[in-house]
Formats: structure tokens, sequence, C-alpha cells
């Protein structure tokens, strides 16, 4: 595999998609923070953990769901990370259901960046992201 051609990433694992989708999530996320002001570190990342945790994404991938917004292929996908054996799992107070959710959605952001269609990332998740920021912010 060519190391600068990103679509062969779409068939990775759904765990590897994933850990690649989480760290997007996340890089998304604290862009997003960190252009609405200069604020502490620590009150920015307190922001952020109510963003991207299992229980927010999971609420995220079921807002998606519930408004039909998947196509087929998005939805076979997501069914897959669902349904993927995962190692480690859910810490503390999660419960497996969100976690597995959580990884389906992170799942379907990688899928999404490396396959060339970040336009559905961009009109379905940061929406998503800017109004959790705002009910955050205010």
């Amino acid at each position: 595999m060519n190391p600068s051609d990103d679509s062969k990433l779409r068939q990775r694992s759904t765990r590897t998609l994933a850990w690649l989708g989480d760290a997007e999530f996340e890089r998304e996320v604290r862009l997003r923070l960190s252009r609405r002001g200069d604020y502490p570190t620590d009150r920015l990342d307190k922001l952020r953990a109510r963003i991207v945790n299992a229980e927010a994404q999971a609420a995220l991938l079921a807002e998606l769901l519930d408004a039909g917004a998947l196509r087929e292929d998005e939805l076979a996908l997501v069914g897959r990370a669902r349904n993927a054996a995962v190692r480690g799992g859910p810490r503390g107070r999660r419960n497996v259901r969100d976690y597995r959710a959580a990884t389906a959605l992170e799942a379907l952001i990688a899928w999404w960046l490396v396959g060339g269609e970040a336009e559905r990332f961009t009109s379905l998740i940061s929406p998503a992201i800017e109004a959790r920021i705002d009910k955050l912010m205010t």
C-alpha cells in the first residue's frame, strides 16, 4: 500500500478505524473549542470531556440514526463496528451499549475522512459538535 493512499485505510478493521476516528473527533472538538476563546486549559479540558466520551458519542450516533441521515453503506459499517469484539471495553461507569455505539461513531468518522468523504463529516458531525459547544458555553 502506498503510504499516501489513505482510501485503502477503509479496508482496515473497524477497531483500527475507531482508533483513528477517536483521534479525529477529539481533534475537531479541541479545535472548535479553541476557536471560541483563550480559556484556561483546565476549563477547555472539562468542556472537551463533556463532548468526547462514550455517552455523548453514543447520543450523537443515535441522533444520526433517528434522523435517517446515514446511507446503507454507512449503516453497514456502523453495524459491524457496533458488533465488533472489543478489547478492554468500557471503563468506570460506562455501559457496554454506549461504548459500542461510540466505537461505531468513531469508525464511521474515520471511514469518511480516509475515504474521501470529509464533506459527510462536515455536514453531519461538525454542526452537532458546534451545538454541543454552544450548549456548554451558555
